[in-house]
């Protein structure tokens, strides 16, 4: 038996890339005749952030096989419902600059989406097994959320609304307030959550980790990372030696100091991974223009320009999501 892993990466608004792969894919499998659910083809689905968005979403399966959020479905969501997360009038310098001194957008309408979009579903209600990054800030320590099957098991993981788990993977510093949660069996006991990006941006080196643990005595791995693109732009000497705090942390610049810790931690994680021998590691990304390295962007033409990016994302990575489709279509 092959393991497969399915780990989507953070990144706000460029989801919309994850998501659109993970369309393509899907219209491949149908093609070879493979219409199993993502929840079925993946033995274990991992994400950070927005990638815990579509991760969640991907776990769930109706009662006659097929998905509860058909990939088109997670695409729509992305173009149709964004600006009600990051509202166009808040692009504005003046509210960047008051992104300095509190939150730049309130986390009601985020709060919403996600009510609308998973209801009452919980962790446990997952297809198959389900990993959920983020860090709590009063023990100061990562915090994942899982489901694990058989639940029998694994009974001592907490069970969490899914709703709740993706508002705190998605509860990023500066741009919304922590989430503050609780589980179902201990409704008492609150958490004070912030996004899993601050520690693992790239969720597939705990997602390979957690399987080896769910499935102690299988011995291949087949991992699909996606990647919500990175910056073409990089920061030479001579723009960063005189910098103080401000600079490194100015969001006009791209947050640097951010910026840089996420892609250090996401390229060891490609790293290692690609040289473990029983692991077939497929990771799938983009560089990116200026113009699209805006992770709360969600102007029409914004999103105009993440699926044209997409589109090149797919196309430049074609050999290896038709490798990704032999693979799954011969799984289990």
């Amino acid at each position: 038996m092959v393991v497969t892993i399915l780990s989507i990466d953070g990144g706000g608004i460029r989801g919309l890339l994850p998501a659109r792969v993970l369309q393509e894919i899907r219209f491949r499998l149908e093609k070879r005749g493979e219409r199993r659910a993502y929840s079925e083809l993946f033995n274990l689905v991992a994400g950070t952030s927005t990638g815990a968005l579509i991760a969640l979403a991907v776990s769930l399966r109706n009662k006659d096989g097929s998905e509860c959020f058909p990939s088109e479905t997670i695409v729509d969501l992305y173009k149709s419902r964004s600006a009600e997360i990051f509202p166009l009038s808040y692009q504005s310098a003046l509210h960047t600059a008051v992104q300095a001194f509190r939150n730049k957008y309130s986390a009601e309408p985020f709060e919403k989406l996600l009510l609308d979009f998973f209801g009452d579903k919980k962790l446990s209600d997952a297809g198959t097994n389900l990993l959920i990054t983020s860090f709590d800030t009063n023990s100061m320590q990562p915090h994942c959320m899982k489901n694990r099957i058989p639940k029998e098991k694994w009974n001592d993981d907490p069970d969490f609304l899914m709703r709740d788990a993706a508002r705190a993977s998605a509860a990023a510093p500066t741009y919304f307030s922590p989430a503050f949660i609780s589980s179902i069996e201990s409704p008492q006991l609150k958490y004070s959550l912030i996004d899993g990006g601050v520690f693992a941006s790239n969720p597939a080196g705990l997602a390979y980790v957690e399987a080896t643990k769910i499935f102690p005595d299988e011995k291949e791995f087949l991992i699909l990372s996606l990647g919500t693109g990175k910056s073409r732009h990089g920061y030479s000497f001579e723009e960063i030696h005189g910098w103080g705090y401000v600079e490194w942390v100015n969001p006009k610049k791209g947050f640097p100091i951010g910026a840089i810790m996420s892609a250090g931690q996401s390229e060891a994680v490609n790293h290692q991974l690609s040289r473990l021998d029983n692991v077939r590691f497929i990771r799938i990304n983009t560089i990116l223009h200026e113009k699209s390295i805006s992770i709360d962007d969600a102007g029409r033409d914004h999103i105009s320009t993440l699926l044209k990016t997409a589109d090149l994302m797919i196309n430049s990575n074609d050999e290896l999501i038709e490798e990704t489709c032999e693979i799954l279509s011969q799984s289990h």
